[in-house]
């Protein structure tokens, strides 16, 4: 091939007067996909499924959110640092733990 001075395309040597069939992606795709078997380990499936569940349930119990909420604003909510306090020390042994 060559490109003369304005940019026009000629061909050096002459076409013949057949072309070759090109083979696509889809002919080398289809061939190959049919023997083609994937497995999924069930342990993914599972692992999906919790993930699942755990995207519908709330993180968070919403009824007491609302609770603690209102006794801020109505100025009676009552903080107990003893229980605070065992909370922190019963997660942190969980979490040494396991």
């Amino acid at each position: 091939m060559k490109i003369d001075q304005a940019g026009d395309v000629k061909n050096l040597y002459p076409t013949q007067g057949k072309s070759a069939k090109r083979k696509t992606d889809t002919d080398s795709t289809s061939s190959s996909a049919s023997s083609e078997q994937v497995a999924i380990n069930p342990l993914a499936s599972q692992i999906n499924t919790v993930s699942q569940d755990m995207a519908a349930a709330p993180s968070f119990d919403v009824s007491k959110v609302e609770a603690i909420k209102s006794a801020i604003a109505a100025g009676s909510f009552q903080i107990n640092p003893e229980n605070i306090a065992d909370g922190l020390i019963s997660s942190t042994k969980q979490l040494l733990a396991g």
